[in-house]
């Protein structure tokens, strides 16, 4: 038997081409590379690239490879950028389809350039510095090293090294300045032992907003090109976003407890809403807003109190205020959350509609 969807996921092309558009304004002349992990945040991976290639995006940020590989084939011409591979994984297919893959040990560049000159191809790297986040990338101790064997194998002819990045923390604007300079550091070397990449890139969503000097030849931005803020009580619409996904479902059953009208909906803790969503966030039905009170392995119990609420009725829980309903923003902040993570928990197995 198949099973019904829990909830409507409804995906706007055109905010998600507008948030592109006002992203790549605010960096240029840096790049955009529109990160789609996670099946583009949930916005379905398959849509989310057809539009934005469409529009004349032809920069990704895909994660893994697998992704990469579906980004390829909606994207044949475009720059598609991955940096998380393992012993399972098909380097050769990437290889072979001009993949850009990022390199973070001495380890890895070894592995690529074995496949590379395994299947007589030239491999695409971006080598990563560690500039003090500590997720992954060759600390500082052991980059001349590192540059130095990349340079042998640019010379043997298995590998093209095309970029030098980092990730920061985004935790300070110290913290960053020191992030900025190690890098800056790290490029010289590079340069200093013969490799000229074409691109240097540092910065993800937040810093390439906020700093002109973190925005190097590239920006790899995810959250904000789907209309999703950075939290800390910024929601898009103060930077000019539109959240490009509305989630809905509908009201299953209507009772009476305790002097109260609840409504259930089929969302819950097994579809990604847990129990720090009751009392703390709500939901909108005919345009008005009601609080979650309860959140049950499958379900969600609404307060309808002083509502004519009924069965099928319309429940949208967070999109970009349209039907009444809060951002997803809000709730991240109510939850102690990110938007990233709540969208990806509750619209990946959400129904996908994809409008104008």
């Amino acid at each position: 038997m198949i099973r019904a969807p829990h909830a409507r996921a409804v995906v706007s092309r055109s905010a998600l081409i507008t948030n592109a558009r006002l992203v790549a304004q605010r960096v240029a002349p840096a790049e955009l590379a529109v990160v789609v992990k996670d099946d583009a945040y949930a916005h379905g991976i398959t849509e989310v690239v057809s539009a934005l290639s469409g529009a004349g995006f032809h920069r990704f940020g895909a994660l893994d490879l697998t992704t990469a590989r579906e980004v390829r084939e909606r994207a044949p011409e475009a720059m598609v950028f991955a940096w998380v591979f393992g012993e399972g994984d098909d380097i050769a297919t990437a290889i072979s389809t001009h993949i850009d893959l990022g390199i973070s040990y001495p380890s890895m560049l070894e592995r690529v350039a074995d496949v590379a000159r395994r299947i007589e191809r030239r491999a695409r790297v971006h080598l990563k510095i560690d500039t003090g986040l500590h997720r992954a990338g060759v600390l500082a101790g052991g980059w001349p090293d590192f540059l130095q064997r990349a340079v042998e194998l640019q010379n043997e002819g298995v590998i093209d090294v095309t970029g030098i990045w980092t990730h920061i923390a985004e935790a300070s604007y110290d913290a960053d300045s020191a992030a900025i300079r190690r890098f800056d550091d790290a490029i010289c070397r590079a340069h200093s032992v013969g490799l000229r990449p074409r691109l240097r890139h540092l910065a993800a969503s937040a810093a390439s907003f906020e700093r002109a000097d973190a925005r190097y030849d590239m920006v790899r931005v995810g959250a904000f090109v789907y209309g999703i803020a950075p939290g800390d009580g910024i929601g898009p619409e103060q930077l000019g976003l539109t959240p490009a996904l509305t989630l809905s479902t509908t009201v299953s059953a209507v009772e009476t407890v305790h002097n109260r009208t609840i409504a259930r909906i089929p969302v819950g803790q097994v579809n990604g809403l847990y129990s720090d969503a009751e009392g703390v966030v709500d939901v909108a039905i005919r345009n008005r807003r009601y609080p979650i009170v309860r959140v049950t392995r499958t379900e969600a119990h609404i307060d309808l109190s002083g509502s004519g609420a009924t069965v099928g009725d319309d429940v949208y829980l967070f999109g970009d205020g349209t039907h009444g309903e809060s951002s997803l923003q809000v709730w991240a902040d109510a939850m102690g959350s990110i938007g990233e993570e709540i969208v990806i928990r509750l619209a990946r197995a959400a129904e996908h509609v994809y409008v104008d």
